[in-house]
């Protein structure tokens, strides 16, 4: 090769080598500036600023499920007889006698024991309220004469009548079902019998004949017979006749004696009443007292009921007090009473017949007593 041949080719050689360090950098400019197609666009980080608080982290917080609380089981409590649960479903009136104007006064009231409403004022006594069938009208007992008497109003209170003239006391009225006749018990021939007399009071006619006391009339639905109460076995027992008087039958007959050691301490059956179709009689006992190693430890009375016949009797109250005076509802569904459970006084209760919860009405402290349920 010659000089000339040798310069040429070394000229061509760094030309060359200027092409390829050029393409190199073109390469390499390319390459850092382009992503790479599998790595993710480069993303800046958004942190957001509450006006009163420090920048969060942004650690994600996992919200709190909201479990419902578990249902208490609510173990029974034992209060004090009564416990008021609801007001019985029913509707009409019941009138009853109170003290609480300073005398015994008759008074009437919705069932629920609402709009209690005076309807005598005399300064004497009037107790016993009675209602007529048809509900005009109420007979009542008072000694405003003098001695106690049986007397007969309209059924807001107006037209005060006395019915019974007799120089002894005559109460405990009660109206036939046609609202004929009134049956009453009277001490006007030396001991308590049974009566009934028209409804203006004449014409009284004597039922019962006994050395001892019968009193409590009560008609029976169709008006065939009376429930009553008497003395003649020795102790108080629901009898039942005939309206003619005839057929004298002891329907509860529980001749127990409370205590063996005391021939007075009997127990007793009082307060007959029917209810309205007939099938039932509610009473008043004191079969169940309490006794102690000295004798009579709490005397008390509860509610019974039993069949026409005196069967099935069955104790509806469970309460150490004194509960008594049954009245009948006119559907048959509720039984109206008095009670003297936790307090001194008299107060009048409503119960379900098939349940022992009773519902206070009156809850006065004065003695609210003798309910009568309206037709």
């Amino acid at each position: 090769m010659t000089k000339s041949q040798s310069t040429i080719a070394i000229i061509l050689g760094a030309i060359t080598g200027v092409v390829l360090l050029a393409l190199v950098g073109i390469a390499l400019y390319y390459s850092s500036s382009s992503p790479s197609p599998s790595s993710p666009p480069p993303q800046q980080a958004t942190v957001l600023l509450s006006p009163t608080t420090e920048p969060t982290s942004s650690t994600a917080t996992i919200p709190a499920t909201l479990t419902p609380l578990p249902t208490e089981t609510l173990q029974p409590t034992l209060t004090p007889f009564p416990t008021p649960t609801r007001a019985p479903i029913t509707t009409g009136k019941i009138a009853f006698a109170s003290d609480r104007g300073g005398d015994f006064d008759i008074y009437v009231m919705n069932t629920d024991g609402t709009e209690q409403i005076q309807l005598t004022s005399d300064p004497a006594m009037e107790e016993s309220p009675a209602w007529s069938p048809d509900g005009s009208r109420i007979a009542f007992i008072s000694d405003r004469d003098g001695d106690v008497e049986i007397y007969v109003m309209d059924a807001d209170g107006s037209n005060q009548i006395r019915l019974t003239e007799s120089q002894d006391f005559d109460g405990d009225p009660a109206w036939s079902p046609d609202g004929t006749l009134i049956a009453f018990s009277s001490l006007r021939d030396g001991n308590s019998e049974i009566y009934v007399m028209n409804t203006d009071g004449t014409n009284p006619v004597r039922l019962t004949e006994n050395e001892t006391h019968d009193w409590g009339p009560m008609w029976s639905p169709d008006g065939a017979r009376i429930a009553f109460v008497s003395e003649r076995d020795g102790d108080a027992e629901i009898y039942v006749m005939n309206a003619d008087g005839t057929n004298q039958t002891n329907l509860s007959n529980f001749a127990a004696r409370v205590d063996a050691e005391n021939p007075d301490l009997v127990s007793n059956d009082k307060d007959p009443a029917w209810s309205p179709d007939g099938s039932l009689i509610a009473f008043t006992s004191d079969r169940h007292s309490v006794l102690s190693d000295e004798g009579i430890d709490t005397l008390n009375t509860e509610i019974y009921v039993m069949n026409a016949d005196g069967t099935s009797q069955t104790r509806l109250t469970h309460h150490m007090s004194w509960d008594e005076s049954p009245s009948w509802s006119p559907d048959g569904e509720h039984i109206g009473f008095i009670t003297s459970a936790g307090a001194s006084d008299w107060e009048i209760f409503c119960m379900d017949v098939n349940e022992t919860t009773p519902v206070n009405l009156t809850n006065d402290p004065a003695n609210d007593v003798a309910p009568a349920w309206s037709p």
